[in-house]
């Protein structure tokens, strides 16, 4: 089996993510071979795995002609009770012209990372958000102070890993109401990240899901990082996960 890993410019792997995943692969007997860019790889056989950011993995799904069915996760009708807050589409221009209804947490609906997950207060805050000749669909969130943040590995419909990544290292998580929600998730791929946070009343609430072709891996061991990655791969690839049994 092949992974291919993203490196920067200088050869060096683009970030822990990439050095960690290849840590994991080449301790399963794995080969791994470095790309900068995606056009490098020449090959074309979807069962090698692609690690990098959001942008190289799509585009190879691309290349390979796998289309995402599903498209972005972020926040599931099945979870919506796990939420602890209003949540809603619009669009940024929509937004901009309803004063009313600032003060709100957004980001991209369609196209993971178009920008970052920002709070807007203020006109100066939609500067780089609004485009002249395109209207961006925005997920709306209203705003949440989470003392502590977790992001919780999901790997075939059971928890592979927790991680601590945000606040308050001290808050204590109720693993049943992650266990709840996991078996709430009915639509859920074969491997992603649910995030849930504490906020200042000390209640659980769902910050969001990430899809886990390209999730950062937040401390996770290499071997769990792997395995994780390569569950989604060959669910979005339609290929053998030869890590499954492990």
């Amino acid at each position: 089996m092949k992974a291919f890993i993203q490196t920067n410019k200088n050869g060096e792997f683009y970030n822990v993510n990439a050095f960690i995943a290849n840590e994991g692969f080449t301790s399963l007997g794995w080969e791994t071979i470095k790309f900068n860019d995606i056009t490098e790889i020449k090959e074309n056989n979807p069962e090698d795995l692609v690690v990098g950011g959001i942008g190289n993995v799509r585009k190879r799904l691309e290349i390979l002609g796998v289309e995402r069915n599903q498209g972005e996760i972020d926040y599931p009708t099945s979870l919506s009770h796990y939420f602890g807050r209003k949540i809603w589409t619009t669009t940024t221009q929509e937004l901009f012209e309803n004063k009313q209804n600032w003060n709100v947490f957004i980001k991209p609906k369609d196209i993971t990372k178009k920008f970052a997950g920002t709070v807007v207060r203020e006109y100066k805050d939609f500067i780089g958000l609004i485009e002249e000749n395109e209207d961006t669909n925005i997920w709306c969130s209203e705003v949440i102070d989470f003392t502590t943040e977790w992001r919780c590995f999901i790997r075939y419909g059971q928890i592979l890993d927790i991680r601590y990544y945000k606040g308050a290292w001290d808050s204590k998580l109720d693993l049943n109401i992650i266990k709840s929600a996991v078996r709430d998730f009915i639509d859920a791929p074969a491997a992603y990240g649910m995030d849930f946070g504490i906020d200042q009343e000390g209640n659980m609430k769902l910050v969001e899901i990430n899809d886990g072709h390209s999730l950062g891996s937040y401390g996770i061991s290499p071997l769990n990082y792997a395995k994780f990655l390569s569950a989604r791969w060959s669910e979005l690839t339609g290929t053998t996960d030869y890590l499954r049994s492990l």
